[in-house]
């Protein structure tokens, strides 16, 4: 008996084989129907997809044996794989000097052998397609050319499988870095609560030593700042701890109310005109993402409007599917040639602030990235002297779906 030989790339193409992570993997279907239909093209009792491994022919699918691998020494596809034919075709071992005293000649009966190479895209074979008979084989071009056909078919397969790995591999990766960045977010957020609170509170207690009527009510509005402050950070402690934002939808959102918090919370220095929609309007959504969003832009408008004469206005509609809100200025607007970048993270404009400092480029890349975990769309409008207009949208959530979605 000849050994099967070994390949010169060997080495190169064990690690080909074992990128693909297929090896010891559960049967499939998609392989069985392969192996299946050429049993019944080739008209043999068996048909395999055989990898061949470091010491094994290991058996991804096997049709007409029980067998899930064999000493590679011993396997046919083994030489098949340095065979160089797109078919390597064995019409009858007990005639052939390789094969005669071959254990699977000798104590398995095998006779006959066709078996065509997998071959990757970069030229290793990995194993074959095969069929065996118990009897001389003698195939005909069309089934050859059906055998070479449908090893390139476990190819494809083989191919799927890896991209699946890979994007399995990516998600994983991704979903680790969200639930460290949600973590990270809600540190932040948490720490941020106790100064804020306490803000609030020594406040309160400096009021009560003002007598100056106009000063007391200047140190009230801040206070009341900075409980809206507060109720933002809860929202986004509920935002990101909660996981999906779906908690704080089961909750109807009065527009009134909200775009009353938002104005003190954007701190507007008077320069600016901010102009809201006159709606007594309630709707359901993210409340956490639709308040962080609007602040980011409306405090973004105020930032970059003029000195004089800045305007900058909110608008809502209701359409059938979802809530549509947008965020206009007067400012300066953007270049076309820089709209497509706007929203990618540490992108910073040319245009520089009030306070004459440029963007940091993450405050609208927050926002698309928020955007996109709720569904949300957001565009962007501008020409260079006409001002921006920011639209987005927000899905429509009911308190009733919400509730049926976290208890399925």
């Amino acid at each position: 008996m000849k050994a099967a030989p070994i390949p010169e790339n060997e080495a190169s193409r064990q690690a080909a084989l074992d990128q693909y992570e297929i090896l010891d993997t559960l049967p499939e279907q998609c392989y069985d129907d392969i192996t299946t239909l050429m049993s019944q093209v080739c008209d043999v009792p068996i048909s395999l997809v055989g990898l061949i491994d470091n010491e094994r022919n290991w058996l991804k699918s096997h049709k007409g044996v029980e067998l899930s691998e064999s000493p590679r020494m011993i396997s046919f596809c083994g030489h098949a794989i340095v065979s160089g034919e797109p078919v390597f075709v064995v019409e009858n071992a007990r005639l052939d000097p390789r094969f005669a005293d071959n254990p699977l000649v000798c104590e398995h009966g095998v006779v006959g052998y066709a078996g065509a190479p997998l071959i990757d895209r970069n030229g290793f074979a990995l194993g074959t397609l095969c069929v065996f008979h118990v009897e001389p084989l003698k195939l005909s071009e069309e089934q050859l050319n059906s055998l070479a056909s449908m090893s390139r078919q476990v190819m494809t397969l083989l191919e799927r499988h890896l991209r699946e790995r890979k994007l399995q591999r990516a998600t994983d990766e991704l979903e680790a870095r969200n639930a460290q960045l949600n973590s990270f977010v809600g540190s932040v957020s948490h720490d941020i609560l106790g100064p804020v609170t306490s803000i609030a509170a020594l406040l309160e207690v400096i009021e009560e030593d003002v007598e100056d009527t106009e000063l007391r009510d200047d140190l009230e509005r801040v206070r009341q700042s900075s409980l809206t402050l507060r109720g933002y950070v809860d929202d986004l402690l509920s935002h990101y701890v909660e996981g999906d934002g779906d908690v704080d939808s089961q909750v109807g959102i009065q527009l009134g109310r909200l775009f009353e918090s938002m104005e003190m919370l954007v701190m507007n220095d008077n320069r600016t005109t901010l102009v809201f929609p006159d709606t007594a309007a309630t709707v359901h959504t993210h409340r956490a993402v639709l308040l962080q969003v609007l602040v980011n832009l409306v405090a973004n408008a105020i930032k970059y409007s003029p000195d004089i004469g800045a305007r900058v206005e909110i608008g809502f509609s209701e359409l059938s599917g979802c809530y549509e809100f947008s965020v206009s200025d007067n400012g300066p607007g953007i270049p076309s040639e820089q709209q497509a970048s706007i929203f990618e993270l540490f992108h910073a404009g040319p245009s520089t602030g009030r306070d004459g400092k440029k963007s940091t480029g993450i405050g609208l890349a927050t926002v698309r990235r928020l955007l996109d975990q709720v569904d949300g769309q957001i565009r962007l409008s501008s020409a260079p002297g006409q001002g921006c207009r920011f639209t987005f949208t927000l899905p429509k959530t009911r308190p009733d779906m919400t509730i049926q979605a976290l208890a399925a």
